[in-house]
């Protein structure tokens, strides 16, 4: 794909809204009111009669020989015969055991499950790409997947023992190729409650620690978890798990019709709504202390207060709907939003409309924007598609979809120019953009976005394992990175030209970097399969493209 130049044409959005069923417990808000997308069209209208005709990117150099349908095939193939153990219930890299092809693997043939501190973030983002799936083919392939990844979901609130308290990672007993912590460092509470820790829960259901000062075992009276004996799981859940979390959560509540599945969404949406609710925008971990990166009022400081207020707007707009709850409802008109006049809900804060934060994303950083926080983009992209989604009031939306053009895909401000979202050809983001920004006569469909989008899948690998890639070799050096002793080029690598990710999307493609072939470390596809499947529910992609 070629290096991204000024955008041109008029940007997008598009098609079906899917249908969420159920209506709108904001009654006042007619949804045929709010700012014209093509995310707007009926739910039973045809994609193809409400979308413009989406460029196809038909001459890439860079393309895979693969179509975009063959690879989306492949990839939903191995995550499900390679990449959930049906024990774990969460999408993982692997490495393969000796002798072993990532062509025919299963998950039988693992040698070790890459676990981490984001497993709900990357699993999240999974499930929800199965959600747009189903959506589109209905195959019962999806429906099992979503309904297996959903019981992780499940399993990952009720080990910690908090209801809408999720844990980053847990490690059932006996599943070969993972096991927890041996070492009982991993096990002493952090002081500060900025360092994630591993707690155990043992044959009594309670969580054991360790004495940091004897380092003997100890007994808390955090108890009740029977149904987890023999687990291990990490404390201090952050931000960046509850983006693919509540995705996923967002889009099959919308999207699946089945009514067990749709039901335990919606269960999830309203534990972590009345959690927030309850707990003044605070996420409480087991311990009874707020975790590190759980502050979610605007003026936390946990971050800039306009990412800060479009997370917990979604959340609460999300668990309100699903749930049908008015003390949910009324938490999110009245405080979050102050409709019906000045309150003060919030004793850390004073009363103002979440949606006057949304000016402040503050998000591109440094010297044109060599600092920013490509984790920071993501979260926000992933929760103002949702927020958007759920919407419906009109004034409301084009608030948040100002925030979206503004703040994110076409900042004005000096520092943010050089490096708009929208020049960056990230597939993900230019198919959120281009489902839920504001469509009007003089700036209407997203053709360049899309077209971009389509592109860089196309340059997708066929194949997720360890690639050889150097683009420290074959890019100059322009600026310092966010952290250190990263190096920056001047413009977007092309996506064939990077090393292989945990989420494509996520990550910052202006990074240098050097990675080696290594066929035995296969990485799960959920960057592909969530951009692509979204790109086909909104009507951008065809199905024999």
């Amino acid at each position: 794909m070629r290096h991204l130049g000024p955008v041109l044409l008029p940007l997008v959005l598009a098609c079906s809204s899917g249908g969420g069923g159920g209506s709108d417990v904001i009654a006042d808000s007619a949804a045929d009111a709010a700012p014209e997308t093509v995310a707007d069209a009926p739910a039973d209208a045809p994609a193809e009669a409400a979308a413009p005709a989406w460029g196809t990117c038909p001459a890439d150099p860079l393309a895979t020989k693969e179509t975009l349908a063959g690879k989306a095939a492949y990839y939903d193939a191995i995550a499900s015969r390679l990449h959930i153990h049906p024990q774990l219930k969460w999408i993982a890299h692997v490495r393969l055991k000796e002798g072993a092809a990532e062509k025919d693997a299963t998950w039988e043939d693992v040698e070790s499950w890459h676990t981490g501190e984001n497993d709900g973030l990357w699993s999240g983002l999974y499930l929800a790409s199965q959600a747009f799936r189903f959506a589109v083919t209905k195959s019962p392939e999806s429906l099992a997947n979503i309904k297996t990844l959903l019981e992780g979901e499940v399993a990952r609130t009720r080990v910690t023992g908090v209801p809408g308290v999720f844990t980053r990672q847990y490690i059932p007993p006996a599943v070969p190729g993972i096991a927890c912590p041996a070492d009982k460092a991993h096990y002493v509470p952090d002081v500060e409650k900025d360092d994630n820790r591993w707690v155990q829960v043992r044959e009594d259901g309670c969580v054991w620690t360790v004495d940091g000062a004897t380092q003997e075992w100890r007994k808390s009276d955090h108890c009740g978890l029977d149904a987890y004996k023999g687990y291990c799981w990490l404390d201090n859940v952050s931000q960046d798990e509850y983006a693919g979390h509540m995705l996923a959560l967002g889009a099959i509540w919308k999207l699946v019709d089945d009514p067990g599945v749709k039901a335990t969404a919606a269960d999830l949406l309203e534990q972590v709504g009345v959690h927030l609710m309850e707990n003044d925008l605070s996420f409480v971990d087991w311990d009874g202390r707020v975790t590190e990166h759980g502050k979610m009022w605007a003026t936390s400081f946990a971050d800039t207060p306009g990412f800060l207020a479009v997370e917990a707007m979604d959340y609460l707009r999300m668990a309100a709907e699903a749930s049908g709850r008015a003390d949910l409802l009324a938490f999110y008109r009245d405080c979050l939003l102050q409709l019906g006049g000045e309150k003060k809900c919030l004793p850390q804060e004073d009363p103002k409309p979440y949606t006057d934060w949304l000016d402040h994303m503050l998000l591109y950083v440094g010297a044109n924007g060599c600092k920013s926080n490509y984790n920071n983009f993501s979260m926000v992209m992933a929760n103002i598609h949702t927020l958007i989604w759920y919407e419906t009031d009109p004034a409301i939306r084009e608030r948040v979809q100002q925030a979206l053009d503004v703040g994110l895909m076409r900042p004005r401000e000096a520092n943010a120019v050089a490096r708009r979202l929208i020049d960056q050809g990230n597939a993900w983001f230019n198919f959120i953009w281009a489902s839920q920004k504001r469509v009007t006569a003089e700036d209407g469909p997203a053709y360049e976005a899309v077209e971009e989008g389509i592109c860089a899948l196309r340059q997708f690998p066929a194949s997720k394992h360890q690639n050889a890639q150097d683009s420290m070799a074959k890019y100059a050096h322009w600026c310092d990175g966010r952290l250190d002793g990263t190096s920056e080029t001047e413009f977007p690598i092309p996506v064939a030209e990077q090393c292989v990710a945990t989420f494509l999307w996520w990550g910052d493609p202006y990074r240098r970097e050097t990675c080696t072939e290594d066929p035995r470390e296969v990485r799960q596809p959920c960057d592909y399969l969530l951009a692509y499947w979204m790109g086909r529910y909104y009507g951008f992609i065809s199905e024999d493209l």
